[in-house]
C-alpha cells in the first residue's frame, strides 16, 4: 500500500516539473516591433523667388581738391588755391581762348567790341550771344562778378578796369597776356597762355589739344613755303594806321613772326626798340614792298588807309601800289588767340598763290 503511494507522489511532481518546463519554452512570446512612425511627407518646395541684391549705387565721385595753381605771368607769379567761378576778358581773343577750350560758361563779360572788324569766329558766334559787353571801368569791374580778369597789358589802367593793384586789393586775380610782356612776341607766347588756362581750369588735355591743333596748321602752312629761296621772298610792308604824315608800323612781335613764318620778309623788322613804332612816308617808300599788310580795326578804315597811300606820289612807284597789293587783315586776326595760325595761312596764300 505504501509503495503505491510512493508511486502516485513520485509521478505527480514528474507531471508539475513536466508542465512548468513547458510554460517556460512553449509559446514564445515576442515583442512587437516599434512601429515606425510614417515618414514626414516632403516639404513642398516654395517657388524659388529670385531675390536679386539691388547693385550698390555707386557713390559720386569725390572731385579732386583744386591743389594750388601757379602761374608765372612776366615777373609776377599768380596764385590759385580754388577754380575761378567768373572771368573778364578784356580783349576778344582771351574770350575766344576760354570758349575753344569749352570754358564760355566761365566767361561774366568781355570789353566792348571797338570797331565792325572785331567780331568773333564764326563758329563761336553761338557762345558769344550769352556773353555780355561791359563798358570799361572800374565800378563794372568790381560788380560784374569776376574773381579773374584776363587781358593786355595795357588793358589794367587806373582810368579803365584799374590797375593790377587795384584789382587785386578786391581780391581779384589778374592774368595778363603773355604775348604784350615780352620782348619779341611769337606763337611761343599764345601756346603759353593757353596751356596756363588749361591748368588754372584743370582742362590741360584740351589745351594741349588745342596747341597742337594750331602747330599742325602752322606747319603745314611752312612746309609749302620752306623752299623758297631769302631772294625770291616777298617783302612787306605792315601799315597799321596813319596820323598826318606819320605811319605806324611793326619792328617785331606777332604779326612780323607770322610774315616770317609764311614766307615773307618784315621790311621794318627790328627798326625800333619798341614794337610799334611811328615813321614817316619815307620809311614806306624806302622799304619798297611788294606787299602792304592794312591792319583792319579802328575809326580809320580800310579804304581810308589805302587811299592814304595811294594819294601820296612819293609811293606811286612802290612795287605793292603799282601791282594793287594790298592785303587786308582783321587785327584781331593776329592778336593772341587761335586766329594766329589762320591768318599764317592766309598771309602765305596771298604772297605764293601758285602753291597753294
Amino acid at each position: 500500500m505504501k509503495t503505491k503511494r510512493l508511486i502516485a507522489l513520485l509521478l505527480a511532481a514528474l507531471f508539475v516539473l513536466a508542465a512548468a518546463g513547458c510554460g517556460s519554452s512553449g509559446a514564445k512570446t515576442e515583442t512587437p516591433a516599434a512601429t515606425e512612425a510614417p515618414a514626414a511627407p516632403a516639404a513642398t518646395k516654395a517657388p524659388e523667388t529670385k531675390t536679386e541684391t539691388p547693385a550698390a549705387t555707386e557713390a559720386p565721385a569725390t572731385p579732386e581738391p583744386y591743389g594750388t595753381v601757379t602761374i608765372q605771368n612776366g615777373d609776377r607769379t599768380v596764385t590759385f588755391t580754388e577754380m575761378p567761378k567768373g572771368v573778364m576778358c578784356l580783349n576778344l581773343y582771351s574770350a575766344e581762348n576760354m570758349v575753344m577750350l569749352g570754358l564760355g560758361d566761365y566767361v561774366v563779360g568781355k570789353n566792348i567790341h571797338t570797331n565792325p572788324a572785331e567780331v568773333p569766329l564764326e563758329e563761336l558766334s553761338a557762345a558769344f550771344e550769352k556773353i555780355p559787353e561791359l563798358e570799361a571801368s572800374h565800378e563794372n569791374a568790381i560788380t560784374c562778378g569776376a574773381d579773374l580778369f584776363i587781358g593786355q597789358i595795357s588793358s589794367f589802367k587806373e582810368t579803365t578796369w584799374g590797375t593790377i593793384d587795384m584789382l587785386e586789393d578786391k581780391d581779384i586775380n589778374c592774368l595778363v597776356i603773355t604775348g604784350t610782356i615780352v620782348p619779341d612776341e611769337t606763337v611761343e607766347d599764345i601756346y603759353t597762355d593757353i596751356r596756363n588756362l588749361g591748368k588754372i581750369f584743370k582742362v590741360e588735355d584740351k589745351a594741349e589739344e588745342l596747341i597742337q591743333k594750331m602747330k599742325d596748321e602752322i606747319a603745314e602752312t611752312n612746309a609749302v613755303v620752306k623752299d623758297v629761296k631769302e631772294a625770291d621772298k616777298p617783302k612787306v610792308f605792315v601799315f597799321d594806321m596813319y596820323k598826318e604824315d606819320q605811319i605806324y608800323t611793326t619792328s617785331s612781335g606777332l604779326e612780323s613772326n607770322l610774315i616770317e613764318l609764311a614766307g615773307g620778309i618784315n621790311t621794318t623788322r627790328g627798326q625800333a626798340d619798341s614794337r610799334w613804332f611811328m615813321t614817316s612816308v619815307e620809311t614806306l617808300v624806302a622799304a619798297n614792298p611788294d606787299i602792304i599788310i592794312i591792319n583792319d580795326y579802328g575809326k580809320q578804315t580800310v579804304d581810308e588807309k589805302i587811299a592814304y597811300i595811294k594819294n601820296n606820289d612819293a609811293c606811286s612807284d612802290i612795287p605793292a601800289v603799282v601791282n594793287d597789293n594790298f592785303l587786308v587783315i582783321p587785327l584781331v586776326a593776329v592778336m593772341q588767340d587761335i586766329r594766329a595760325s589762320r591768318a599764317c595761312r592766309t598771309m602765305a596764300e596771298y604772297f605764293y598763290p601758285d602753291l597753294f
